[in-house]
Order: structure tokens, then C-alpha cells, then sequence
């Protein structure tokens, strides 16, 4: 959360400089406020690199850094661990549905019922939102080849067949290898839907239909949400409107439940 500084202080501690590096260690030991003359003095640093400093890490100005740092100073209580990732978890839906396109959604959904071929890609966290996937879709006699290793990407690229498409999955869409496997299956003219939250990815330009998730601000892509939970809703949110467009499906789902049910005795 923003109005914990160490947090935030943390998120960036990637970018940061060398001399970037000395100022942030001095906030993280917790040490006593200073006003930004004698923090320079302090540190042997000049006043811009200070202000350098905070724009590195979202905020305004050194006024807004020390606020944030006394207010994090002051804390006495440590709020609810289930309260702060519940809070992120709403943060999250609420920019997924700023983001929800029902045109997109409605497309794609069409895509899938005209397809019972699917190939899933999705590299490292991606790829597990494809098990999700699979499991979903495959209740609708959908067959969902689920691949993360990049030379598997580019063969199943290239073998992929008319009355084949495939479904990429890539929050930050930032990818040159499943650039290369959208471009060859293009070139085929087979049929390619994208899920990102990065709406100036070079993945978009070889999609035919595009999903924008909510993306992960730089405090929640530090490990206290799981990565794929932007891509899990869009994927929830693609079931749900795929169960309300083609209500015949209603009937294999019950039917594959019922195979389930069965196996479990």
C-alpha cells in the first residue's frame, strides 16, 4: 500500500541508482527524519538526487516522502495481515472491471464455441492460469493443450491447423518468443486471443481479439499476491459470460460432472 514507505521503497529497489541505493537504506533503517539540507549533508548527496529519489519511486516530492515516512514511523499497530491482501484482492476486481470489455469477452467466447482445439500459451505463472483453463473449458468437450517451455510454443505454432486457435496468456505481454509464435500462426490465418494488462504490448498487433487484465502495481508484484490472480478473473469473467451466451453447454457440464462424479466413487 502506498502510505507504507517501506513498502513502496522496496517495490523499486531494482531501479534505483547507487547513490539512489544510499538514501533508501537510510529511510529502511528507520532513521530519524531529517528535512532534505541536512539529509544531504547527512549523506553526502546532493538535494536532486534526493528529489530524483522520489520521483523513482511514485511520489511528488520530498514533502510527500517524509509525510509517508512519519506516517509509517507512527504506526503502533500492524493492520490485519487478512485485511491488507483483502484490501489488494478489491483493488484488483475493481480495476478489472474498469477494464472488462463485453465486445472482447463476447468475441472470444464466440471463438471458443466455434473451436475444439485449443492451444494455451503461457510461460511461468501464466501457464498455471492454463491448468484453470483447461479444467473449465474442457467440461465442454473443448480439448485445451496447455504449453509454457518456449521451443514447445514455437512447435506448436507451427504445427497448429485450421479449426485450431490459440489462447496467449502474458500480464506483462512483454515476450519476443511468444511474439515469434503469434506471428506464425497469423500467417496462417489461425485464429489468436490475448490476455494482458499491457495495453501498448507488440502481442496486441498479432491478436485478433484482446482481453486487458487489471496489472500489478509495483507494491503488490512483490510477492503478497499471486501473480496470476489478474489473469484468473479474466478467465473467471470468460466462463461465466460463455455460460450465459450458449446455455446448451449447460448440458455437457452436467454430463462431465456426472463422469466425475462417478470416478469418485
Amino acid at each position: 500500500m502506498k502510505e507504507d514507505i517501506f513498502i513502496l521503497i522496496e517495490s523499486h529497489r531494482l531501479e534505483l541508482t547507487y547513490v539512489e541505493e544510499i538514501i533508501a537504506n537510510y529511510f529502511i533503517s528507520k532513521k530519524a527524519p531529517l528535512n532534505i539540507d541536512k539529509l544531504a549533508q547527512t549523506l553526502a548527496v546532493s538535494k536532486a538526487s534526493i528529489t530524483r529519489f522520489c520521483k523513482k519511486i511514485g511520489l511528488d516530492n520530498y514533502k510527500e516522502l517524509m509525510f509517508l515516512y512519519n506516517l509509517s514511523l507512527d504506526k503502533k499497530e500492524e493492520p490485519s495481515i487478512s485485511s491488507a491482501v483483502t484490501a489488494i484482492y478489491h483493488a484488483l476486481a475493481t480495476r478489472s472491471d474498469n477494464a472488462y470489455s463485453e465486445v472482447e469477452v463476447d468475441k472470444l467466447c464466440a471463438l471458443i464455441k466455434d473451436h475444439n482445439i485449443i492451444h494455451f500459451f503461457g510461460k511461468g505463472f501464466n501457464s498455471y492460469t492454463g491448468a484453470d483453463f483447461s479444467f473449465k473449458f474442457s467440461r465442454f468437450g473443448k480439448y485445451v493443450r496447455v504449453i509454457s517451455e518456449e521451443k514447445s510454443i514455437l512447435m506448436s505454432a507451427e504445427f497448429a491447423r485450421e479449426g485450431e486457435m490459440i489462447l496467449v496468456a502474458s500480464l506483462r505481454g512483454i515476450d519476443n518468443n511468444l511474439l515469434e509464435a503469434m506471428t506464425i500462426t497469423k500467417e496462417k490465418n489461425i485464429p489468436i486471443a490475448l490476455i494482458t494488462s499491457n495495453p501498448n504490448s507488440d502481442l496486441i498487433k498479432q491478436a485478433d481479439i484482446t482481453l486487458i487484465s487489471a496489472g500489478l502495481t509495483h507494491e503488490e508484484s512483490i510477492g503478497n499476491i499471486s501473480p496470476q490472480i489478474p489473469i484468473l478473473i479474466q478467465l473467471d469473467i470468460l466462463y461465466e459470460r460463455y455460460l450465459h451466451l450458449f446455455s446448451d453447454s449447460v448440458k455437457k457440464w452436467i454430463k462431465s460432472e456426472e463422469i466425475l462424479h462417478k470416478n469418485k466413487k
